[in-house]
């Protein structure tokens, strides 16, 4: 007999829900990538991966608070699955940031929309979710409109490729652990502890090499700015993930796309071009046509469950 904190956990076949947390989750990091690029400009990676970590960890520890507390939130049943999931964050983190210092977000963002492959791939092999010809059709016409939007032959395959594509993967491999761990774990606990283990891990560098260098106070408000809104995205996708199979969530990763075309243009005064705005409209319909399928094949079960 399931005792009922286990019942809580049991993922919730809400699907709309979870795509409307995901897109709202995804949303929010091209904005902190944003902060984090103009201070990687100043401070180390090891330095910024620390403070990020630190800021966003501030006001997950005040809604543990007021979600149970420490026992509540934090006890867990699979040590060994958070411990696997936390070097994976780490190390997909790290690669990132140092993207971020030799390429721009454009071209970060662009390379890391291969996720829903590796996603797909991931989810069916780790949780055996089935996945429909619908849904790799849309991820494929997707990516054709990522094709369009960065202009082949441009050169934006030769920089770093390599390293952002290996991220990509193990970003891809860390959601699937996330939406294991999400079946018994709570989602505090999911976005808590790699932050913790990012602080150490960055912490001892910084202790070993003495790199640290000292901030003024409006770059201490930056990197609060991008506590919260880190922390609040990556509860938003821990939500996401406990309400809608990976498979489905996989292509919305393409929204991200908008936020960093507007990112560039306010912040870098790049303007998209025509090769960007249609490829953005590839990208549009095929999320719209993953939400119809999902709708649909919701009222699909709930018909032949009545």
């Amino acid at each position: 007999m399931s005792t009922p904190a286990a019942t809580d956990r049991k993922l919730q076949n809400k699907s709309l829900l979870g795509v409307l947390l995901m897109i709202g989750g995804l949303a929010l990091y091209p904005i902190s990538d944003g902060f984090i690029k103009y201070l990687l400009g100043t401070y180390s990676v090891p330095q910024t991966i620390f403070l990020r970590s630190f800021t966003r960890l501030v006001p997950l520890l005040v809604a543990m608070f007021f979600q149970g507390g420490i026992k509540h939130v934090l006890k867990t049943q699979h040590p060994l699955s958070h411990m696997i999931r936390l070097a994976v964050s780490l190390v997909y983190t790290y690669i990132f940031m140092q993207a971020f210092t030799s390429t721009s977000l454009t071209v970060v963002y662009t390379l890391a929309y291969t996720s829903p492959f590796f996603m797909i791939l991931l989810s069916a092999w780790i949780l055996r979710e089935r996945v429909s010809w619908e849904r790799w059709a849309a991820v494929a016409v997707g990516m054709l409109g990522v094709v369009i939007a960065m202009r082949p032959g441009s050169g934006l395959f030769e920089t770093a490729s390599i390293l952002i594509l290996a991220g990509t993967f193990l970003g891809a491999l860390n959601k699937i652990l996330m939406r294991r761990l999400a079946a018994t774990e709570h989602s505090l606990a999911i976005a808590i502890h790699p932050n913790i283990a990012m602080m150490c891990c960055t912490g001892l560098i910084l202790l070993a090499n003495g790199n640290w260098k000292a901030m003024p106070l409006e770059h201490w408000g930056s990197f609060a700015i991008v506590g919260i809104i880190t922390a609040a995205g990556q509860y938003a996708i821990a939500q996401a993930l406990r309400f809608t199979q990976a498979s489905v969530l996989a292509p919305i990763d393409y929204s991200t796309f908008f936020w960093v075309v507007s990112i560039d243009y306010v912040w870098w005064h790049k303007s998209p071009d025509a090769y960007t705005l249609i490829g953005a409209a590839v990208i549009v319909s095929s999320n719209l046509y993953i939400l119809y399928r999902t709708r649909r094949e919701e009222v699909k079960k709930t018909a032949v469950a009545s």
